[in-house]
């Protein structure tokens, strides 16, 4: 016991004299914990903020009038400027890119946002929509070998029936009507029977 309490005593004191001999190194140690504790939790803070932020501008683009893109353009472009980690960033482009293809017009802006939102978007199925999307384009313009290749980076499971869709689309487009049925039924099959896709497609079955 007697021996015990010696050894205690003289580890004791080894610690005390590598604090006093290192007394600098230890207080920039533990200064630097410190900083390091802090500045976690401000980025954890900001990160927070910035969430929030851009979630409120998100919920401004959703009940923005679809007619006014100059507001829906201004929403998405700061998003993607100052919110680009936060996945209301990509989701405002597609919303954005939607409006503006369902008015027909195609620019270079529109593949620059998909393009962006194909390679920063933080969620797998903006991701795949942003290359379905860019597919389409490419095949509106007469861009067989793109589209297939934009068809090929679908790979999200939920998104395999815009995969199959754009792929018959392609098929058609060649001429090739047996490998179109084909795709177009795959792509019905990996829909709901009741969603709008699903009948959109069985009309191009039909009308082949």
């Amino acid at each position: 016991m007697a021996q015990d309490i010696e050894n205690n005593s003289e580890q004791l004191e080894k610690i005390k004299e590598f604090a006093q001999r290192n007394k600098k190194l230890i207080i920039g140690l533990v200064v630097a914990l410190f900083i390091i504790l802090i500045g976690n939790d401000f980025y954890k803070s900001k990160q927070e903020q910035n969430t929030g932020e851009a979630s409120q501008l998100f919920q401004k683009l959703l009940i923005s009038k679809t007619t006014d893109t100059e507001n829906l353009k201004s929403i998405a472009d700061d998003l993607k400027e100052n919110y680009a980690k936060t996945p209301y960033a990509a989701r405002a482009q597609i919303i954005y890119v939607k409006t503006i293809l369902k008015n027909d017009s195609i620019d270079e802006n529109v593949k620059d946002r998909l393009q962006w939102v194909s390679q920063q978007a933080i969620e797998p199925s903006i991701k795949s929509l942003s290359v379905y999307y860019l597919g389409l384009i490419s095949l509106s313009e007469d861009d067989l070998e793109k589209a297939k290749q934009f068809s090929e980076m679908i790979k999200t499971k939920g998104f395999l029936g815009f995969k199959f869709d754009l792929q018959g689309d392609i098929a058609k487009k060649e001429g090739d009507v047996k490998k179109a049925k084909e795709l177009y039924a795959k792509a019905i099959s990996s829909f709901s029977p009741q969603s709008d896709f699903s009948r959109v497609i069985e009309y191009k079955l039909q009308n082949l």
